[in-house]
């Protein structure tokens, strides 16, 4: 018999279906490993009989789509901080199900959304690499940032973009600029994305300005 399914578990696993391989969507989620591959087959036949992505046909209609994301991210990230995380999750959800082809913020809810998970969970000591990650993202928001990186010098990911630029955000909310700056080099050799999000990030800013920061930025 076929396990039944709820809607949150459902959008949850199709947030994180890129970012996280099914033992640890298994462990995460509390469902035995067969039952997440079956679920994960029926997403992708789902996947492969809807329709194309809806572009905006207008700027104007791309601008408003972009307003509404960035108005969702952002009721979700205020629930985040004031530790409700049952609501959040659900705000995340919703974002990724209604803008999805706003990446920037979808990126970022399913960052938030595992952190909520991970939340929620209370989970004593995660383990995994992708548990802790998850969980310095949830120790940094709460401002534990020293907390933060602890966590994830015990993933052994020394190379991975995502989390030097994490413990990049670190290191700059702790005033350590020439640690962020240098972690932040790392990250962005790992991964030539960050360089777009690290423009925008409130994490950084103590380092916006700054020469170290503008030739990270432009790879000088």
């Amino acid at each position: 018999m076929n396990r039944k399914w709820s809607d949150a578990e459902t959008r949850w696993l199709e947030a994180n279906l890129d970012r996280m391989d099914l033992q640890s969507l298994a462990h995460t989620l509390g469902i035995p490993l067969a039952e997440v591959e079956k679920r994960v087959k029926q997403i992708k036949l789902d996947a492969n009989n809807h329709a194309p992505l809806k572009v905006p046909a207008t700027v104007k209609e791309a601008v408003k789509e972009l307003s509404a994301a960035r108005k969702d991210y952002e009721k979700a990230i205020e629930l985040f901080h004031k530790r409700q995380l049952d609501d959040a999750a659900e705000r995340f959800e919703d974002l990724i199900e209604k803008h999805p082809g706003e990446k920037e913020f979808v990126d970022r809810a399913r960052m938030y959304l595992a952190a909520c998970r991970s939340g929620q969970k209370s989970r004593s000591t995660p383990q995994e690499p992708e548990e802790l990650y998850h969980a310095a993202v949830f120790e940094k928001n709460r401002g534990n940032v020293q907390k933060a990186l602890e966590l994830l010098r015990k993933t052994g990911r020394d190379g991975d973009g995502r989390l030097l630029y994490l413990a990049a955000c670190c290191h700059a909310l702790a005033g350590e600029s020439e640690q962020a700056l240098s972690t932040l080099r790392r990250a962005i050799a790992a991964d030539g994305q960050t360089r777009i999000q690290a423009r925008l990030d409130a994490d950084l800013s103590s380092l916006r300005g700054t020469p170290g920061f503008v030739e990270a930025l432009t790879g000088a």
